[in-house]
């Protein structure tokens, strides 16, 4: 094989003539046609490729560029796919051993001209940097000057590295002093503050958020949004005034109350006593007598008041409020009230049959009734049905009377029957808030209808008075919601104030136009201490005695509401 390709490279002058023939203008082919030489050269081209890749730059650079000669080129070979054929040429005869003879420039080399963009020459190797130390051992360039050499940063992964670094990087803290303290002269070294001592990061404490922060913040978004920032702020700002409006007591500001000035003394300290009370019983003359030393006699002592007992005092329950009521049970609907209530029978039916399954209760007798009978007794039935009959009747006649038994033990007595009711139609006694309706009637003079009013407040436990004087009469009650409730249903639906006049005023309606008889709600609030004891009925003659009444009960303000009522405050 090797000597076929050094025949065919000795044939290469061939090539030479044809190329200087094409310089001479002879024809030459296209890139179309063949070309007999360069298709025997196609296969010969091989083994050069690293031979001439290896070679110096200055062997590169006359490969590209023609040599001075003028060797002809040859056309055909300049375009891309006839040089990447010359290339795996040579790349073949690389691979099979071939030799460069030294006779023969690299086939690249004699086609010069212009060669593919896409080749990359070998480029010249960059010299190996040289280290340059100062007298100090410094890295310094070709110039003199130091190198900046950035520190490598330190990648260890040990644990002990690693905490080394966290405490290099913590920062230490130092007091910070507004006066230097040992400028002071009376400043004392062991008793003062040690500049050098580190202080401790304060430690995070609860934040607690005040009471009502978060929904005054939400009213000042709402109003900020509804009104814009300036409307905000003055509606905020009355806001503030009516609550402290509301939270003042209802008096006229311009009046001032002028009273004696109270002088508080200090209660006097007890006088020290000749005897203390617990040594009283013990002494037999009722003082201590001669004390010598610290001891007293036998003789003056009550031997048998000295038992081996300790006599304690009787405990007395310290002042204070009492306790909050507790909290109410959740109030639950007619649908859940029954699925609570089959949940806990089926829970106990299923407790039940575990423990007659255990054998810890007896099983019930069976059920056995006339119309189940043959079901239930099968064949014995047909033995003996006579007796068989009277057992069953016995059996339904002693489960009646257990179901009598049960309901009359689960009947309540008189006394918690009556307890029940009051409990459903009065409030709890123990309720502090006390409700109070006041209602102004025009006339009542009519007997009926005052009896009703008496006795409907007595009979639902109210207190209060009725105050009748001419032209208008004052009802106040007051008592617990529930009675109050009730009331005022009789006062404002249940009596006709139209028809409650008597016949002499309705004679005097026929030859005057009077106004009709009726009764208004003044006004209705809670008070936190009732002022009347039980409920009266007066007649006054005029206003003053009337207001009187009132005033003598500490709320004369009732007889005011109801004398400047008007239609209008409805």
């Amino acid at each position: 094989m090797q000597k076929e390709l050094s025949e065919k490279l000795k044939k290469i002058p061939l090539l030479n003539k044809s190329a200087k023939s094409v310089s001479d203008g002879t024809q030459v082919p296209t890139e179309g046609t063949d070309a007999s030489p360069l298709a025997s050269a196609k296969p010969l081209s091989a083994g050069f490729t690293t031979s001439s890749l290896s070679l110096p730059a200055a062997d590169a650079a006359s490969s590209v560029n023609p040599p001075a000669s003028g060797v002809p080129t040859a056309s055909g070979l300049l375009s891309a796919p006839n040089y990447e054929a010359v290339k795996r040429a040579q790349e073949l005869a690389a691979k099979m051993g071939f030799r460069q003879d030294p006779q023969f420039a690299p086939l690249i080399n004699l086609f010069p001209g212009q060669v593919a963009a896409d080749l990359s020459l070998p480029q010249k190797p960059t010299k190996a940097p040289v280290l340059r130390l100062d007298a100090l051992g410094r890295e310094i360039d070709e110039h003199g000057n130091l190198v900046n050499i950035s520190k490598p940063s330190n990648l260890s992964t040990l644990k002990v590295n690693i905490n080394k670094q966290k405490k290099d990087a913590f920062q230490i803290l130092k007091p910070d002093l507004d006066i230097d303290p040992e400028s002071n002269p009376h400043f004392d070294e062991r008793m003062g503050i040690d500049k050098t001592k580190l202080l401790r990061p304060k430690r995070m404490s609860f934040q607690f958020v005040e009471e009502g922060k978060w929904s005054r913040e939400a009213e000042i978004m709402k109003l900020k949004s509804q009104f814009g920032e300036a409307r905000a702020k003055e509606q905020k700002a009355k806001q503030a005034q009516l609550a402290k409006a509301k939270s003042a007591p209802d008096i006229n500001p311009n009046l001032i109350e002028v009273s004696e000035r109270v002088i508080t003394k200090e209660k006097p300290k007890d006088m020290i006593p000749e005897i203390e009370w617990w040594d009283l019983p013990l002494l037999q003359a009722g003082n201590y007598g001669k004390v010598i030393d610290g001891v007293i006699s036998d003789d003056k002592l009550k031997r048998d008041k000295i038992t081996i007992y300790v006599e304690h005092p009787r405990p007395i329950e310290p002042p204070a409020e009492p306790a909050p009521p507790p909290p109410q049970p959740l109030k639950l609907t007619k649908k859940e009230q029954k699925k609570l209530r089959t949940q806990r029978r089926l829970a106990r039916e299923k407790e039940r049959q575990e423990m007659i399954r255990q054998g810890l209760i007896e099983p019930p007798k069976p059920k056995v009734k006339m119309s189940n009978l043959m079901k239930v007794l099968g064949s014995e039935a047909t033995q003996d049905p006579t007796r068989l009959e009277r057992e069953i009747r016995a059996a339904a006649a002693e489960r009646e009377q257990a179901h009598v038994d049960r309901n009359i033990a689960r009947k309540l007595t008189p006394a918690e029957r009556r307890e029940k009711k009051e409990r459903k139609l009065f409030d709890d006694p123990n309720t502090l808030e006390t409700v109070v309706s006041v209602y102004r009637v025009d006339d009542l003079s009519h007997k009926q209808t005052r009896f009703k009013v008496d006795v409907n407040a007595q009979e639902n436990r109210l207190t209060g008075c009725v105050v009748i004087s001419d032209g208008i009469s004052v009802v106040a009650v007051e008592g617990g919601s529930k009675s109050i409730k009730r009331y005022g249903k009789l006062m404002l639906r249940r009596i006709n104030w139209a028809a409650a006049v008597n016949d002499e005023d309705e004679e005097e309606d026929d030859s005057e136009d009077k106004p009709v008889n009726k009764c208004v709600l003044v006004w209705q609030g809670s008070v936190s201490k009732a002022s009347f004891n039980r409920f009266t009925v007066h007649e006054c003659i005029t206003e003053a005695a009337a207001r009187k009444v009132f005033s003598d009960a500490g709320v004369g303000h009732y007889w005011d509401l109801a004398v400047n009522f008007s239609d209008d405050q409805m």
